[in-house]
């Protein structure tokens, strides 16, 4: 019997809006309560048997695996690369095949004893994504010593993927006394029933958050970290190893060289919260062993490079973890430390266009790896309250993340003149979080040492308690950053509601937060809404003269973020507003 088909709707949304013909896809699902949850997809260059679905796997996180074939065409026909693709398929009996015709009409099917039957299927909203998954993280260090040839390599790795998948390891889940065991085991799981699955486990675990009803959430990724365990013998983690882990060497032996490294493996699994704990451990193993081959494919490209043969110029694997907002599903990249972003754009090129992604915007630069952890709120707007959306009206957000700075942050005293610093520090991080820079954000003292160094505030203006306005924000903007700004003035408050066409088009284009200064005040505006028939206009305001701890309660019920009406601007004072502008880049 075939499975229940339910397919993403970030993936279903991807699909309708590819605009070609007789091209041939990949999808990735997940099985879970009898249901195939499609998650992902992927167009296919074959001539780079390199870069094909089978790479692009092991980048994604353990229990997605191929589930099918998407074809864009006319009728229902198979030729032999999609039948290649078919027989791969392990996650289940029935491989699905998804035909979208020229209508954009989407059509599925299971392939049931060699012939293909037409199958129903229900969108996945984003929300119940969210709320239905979990990730499970596995991050630790193993040893990597070996001689520094491919084959040491690849023997070494190899011998390391056994061993994970031997069983003869365990895993415990952070901040527990919860151990997972394999098959040399008998014992499965301990501290705690072998029957809870993983979605009550994880609430037991979070009884404490979860007795103070918190309103609000601003991360709808839920990440649980797991640690691996090894038997204590000589091949495995010691002290040294991980308190050194940022080092690495090479050592002359003969008859070869060898390489001496930590070798972090940081890696995902993504598990229904249905998933019983006691099946969690073979979801372990396998993004273990994917995190390794990832690790190996960096390895070796290094030793395959002129002057790397020996190893003396070998770069420590870096790994990262990308959620963009189309995808709905990790992307891990294993990139060599140090190596530029600008240096590996063909890469990230073939990324986008593989996952059908727009050209036009960084998305898996270093910058936009995924954090949960940054000391800042991050998107304050997400915890805001969903509203229903009306007839006739656009709303236009910011894209991406950022992060809210606001007076008194960083044990710092701005209170009362800081607020243009603060604003054009969210800004700052905007463009950090979308991978167009890796520079750190400014302090007050940076963005005033920037006004002097450029000749628009003198020598005394360091250390002091200045104001600055939109047009020194776009200067340390160009100046620190490259990045252009368009100014927009307005004589009155009451005069902006003429600019939010253009504000609509900024956010559409840009996706960049705005600083908007008038009087003494200045605010950030991260999102708008228009109702072209009526001219009303609610501008969605971060407020940088919140002076509390960040706590995203406070902000969001006390107004310190949210929608404003046009009445919230001084109907006599003047404003200035600065939006940044991108570039096309990847």
């Amino acid at each position: 019997m075939s499975p229940r088909l339910k397919i993403s709707k970030y993936v279903f949304e991807r699909l309708s809006k590819i605009d070609t013909n007789e091209t041939t896809g990949c999808l990735f699902g997940l099985m879970y309560d009898g249901t195939l949850l499609v998650v992902g997809m992927s167009l296919e260059f074959f001539e780079n048997e390199k870069k094909n679905y089978r790479q692009l796997l092991l980048s994604l996180p353990a229990e997605i695996e191929l589930c099918g074939v998407v074809k864009f065409a006319k009728t229902l026909s198979i030729e032999s690369r999609s039948k290649e693709i078919l027989q791969d398929v392990d996650i289940t009996d029935n491989p699905l095949f998804i035909i979208i015709n020229e209508d954009k009409e989407i059509k599925a099917h299971f392939l049931v004893h060699e012939k293909f039957e037409e199958t129903t299927y229900e969108v996945l909203p984003t929300e119940e994504l969210w709320k239905q998954f979990i990730h499970v993280r596995l991050n630790t260090i193993l040893p990597l010593i070996c001689e520094a040839t491919m084959p040491g390599v690849k023997n070494i790795l190899q011998n390391k993927r056994k061993k994970i998948a031997s069983g003869e390891v365990s895993f415990q889940i952070d901040g527990t006394a919860v151990y997972l065991f394999g098959i040399a085991s008998d014992v499965g799981v301990t501290g705690t029933s072998t029957e809870t699955n993983v979605g009550d486990f994880i609430d037991s675990i979070s009884s404490e958050q979860s007795s103070k009803k918190k309103k609000h959430t601003l991360n709808k990724v839920e990440i649980v970290s797991v640690n691996l365990v090894l038997k204590a013998t000589k091949d495995i983690l010691s002290e040294k190893l991980v308190k050194t882990a940022v080092k690495m060497m090479t050592t002359q032996r003969k008859p070869a060289f060898c390489i001496s490294m930590p070798l972090r493996v940081d890696t995902l699994a993504m598990i229904h919260r249905s998933t019983k704990l006691s099946e969690l451990y073979t979801a372990l193993v396998e993004a273990a062993c994917r995190s390794l081959k990832l690790l190996e494919t960096v390895l070796l490209e290094q030793l395959g490079q002129e002057g790397i043969g020996d190893g003396a110029g070998l770069r420590l694997p870096e790994t990262f973890h990308f959620l963009p907002q189309e995808l709905g599903h990790f992307v891990t990249r294993v990139v060599p430390k140090d190596i530029p972003d600008e240096s590996m754009e063909k890469e990230r090129r073939l990324l986008h266009e593989q996952l059908c992604l727009p050209l036009d915007r960084p998305m898996f630069r270093r910058g936009n790896a995924f954090s949960n952890n940054l000391g800042k709120l991050i998107n304050t707007h997400e915890a805001l309250p969903s509203s229903p959306v009306k007839l006739d009206t656009t709303v236009a957000l910011v894209r991406g993340r950022y992060t809210y700075h606001h007076y008194m942050q960083d044990n710092f005293n701005d209170d009362g003149w800081g607020c243009a610093y603060r604003s054009m520090q969210t800004i700052f991080s905007w463009f950090r979080f979308q991978g167009y820079t890796a520079i750190d954000i400014p302090t007050h003292r940076d963005i005033q040492q920037c006004l002097v160094n450029i000749g628009d505030k003198p020598s005394s203006f360091l250390g002091s308690k200045q104001w600055i306005g939109s047009t020194e924000v776009m200067f340390c903007l160009e100046t620190l950053l490259g990045v252009q700004s368009r100014i927009i003035f307005a004589n009155t408050g009451s005069e902006l509601i003429n600019y939010t066409p253009e504000l609509v088009h900024h956010f559409q284009k840009h996706g960049s937060p705005i600083m908007i200064g008038g009087g003494v005040l200045a605010h950030t505006i991260i999102g708008v809404e228009y109702n072209s028939i009526t001219n009303d206009t609610r501008y969605l305001i971060l407020d940088p003269h919140y002076t509390g701890a960040d706590d995203i309660n406070v902000v969001v019920n006390k107004g310190w973020c949210g929608w404003k009406n046009s009445d919230f601007w001084n109907k006599t004072a003047h404003y200035n507003l600065c939006l940044p502008q991108t570039k096309p880049v990847i």
